[in-house]
């Protein structure tokens, strides 16, 4: 990856303290000369940081061919699971007083235009990978028998009118909070695939167990960083974000899922 004002240093007698922030690779051990060198510039306050995590935090995303078990947090997963359980129920309660009569008019309004059912139920892949029944709101035309399951893409012609409204403002993933209380899903985390789609990318794509660390979510780091993945190179893609959320855990991180997630709604943003 090029560095924009960058310079690669290959003497370690180079004073290094005329750089804001030295990138070092610890994929071979760091000589005695250059041991020196980062040591004196860290005295007089300089950055090192191991280029793989700086670039890593750039993007927002890891490396799938360079990832591996160790990087993820060996308590932060399971100690952050229990704060954002009850976060997650004390936040759904609190907003349902709005999101229930926006809920009854949009099934409503599917019930007029399309008929029954209200509801699109599908297993969905969770936490440990244990599959799970998602609810969401019906936006398409029921599906014919010789039609095999797919991944919506953009103009899709299955979505109905009404259902494109649902889908633009994300009114059809209302009904995952119940999933949200069941404790199937959380309001923030790896979108939960379906299990064919579960069953191929797993095959495919390395590490992508280590989604189910945590519990799927109706918005995430990928959600608001990429595409719908329809394809295992745009679910390849959406790994990397995942996988950089399992990592980076965290209050903050989640902040800012929310912020994206507000601006991705108001602006219409990866609906298809």
């Amino acid at each position: 990856m090029s560095l924009p004002n960058s310079r690669v240093v290959t003497d370690p007698e180079t004073d290094l303290r005329t750089f804001d922030i030295v990138l070092v690779s610890l994929t071979e051990a760091v000589s005695a000369d250059w041991a020196r060198a980062l040591s004196r510039a860290m005295l007089t306050g300089c950055r090192v940081r191991h280029i793989g995590e700086y670039i890593e935090e750039l993007r927002g995303a890891v490396s799938l061919d360079h990832f591996e078990v160790d990087h993820l947090p060996p308590n932060g997963i399971a100690s952050y699971r229990i704060i954002k359980r009850a976060m997650d129920i004390g936040l759904v309660i609190f907003i349902l007083p709005v999101v229930l009569p926006v809920l009854a008019l949009s099934m409503l309004s599917i019930l007029v235009t399309s008929g029954a059912p209200v509801f699109f139920i599908q297993e969905r892949v969770g936490l440990g990978a244990a599959p799970f029944k998602m609810w969401k709101l019906r936006t398409m035309r029921l599906e014919r028998p010789d039609e095999a399951l797919k991944a919506a893409v953009i103009g899709d012609s299955r979505v109905t009118p009404v259902g494109r409204i649902l889908r633009r403002f994300r009114i059809d993933e209302l009904p995952q909070l119940w999933n949200v209380l069941k404790g199937d899903m959380s309001l923030i985390g790896p979108r939960p695939e379906a299990v064919p789609l579960h069953t191929e990318y797993q095959g495919k794509l390395p590490n992508y167990a280590y989604r189910y660390l945590v519990r799927p979510g109706i918005t995430g780091w990928a959600q608001v960083n990429a595409p719908p993945s329809a394809s295992a190179d745009e679910a390849r893609l959406k790994l990397t974000y995942d996988l950089y959320y399992v990592k980076k855990l965290s209050l903050w991180l989640d902040v800012q899922i929310v912020m994206r997630t507000f601006w991705t709604i108001t602006s219409g943003g990866g609906v298809r």
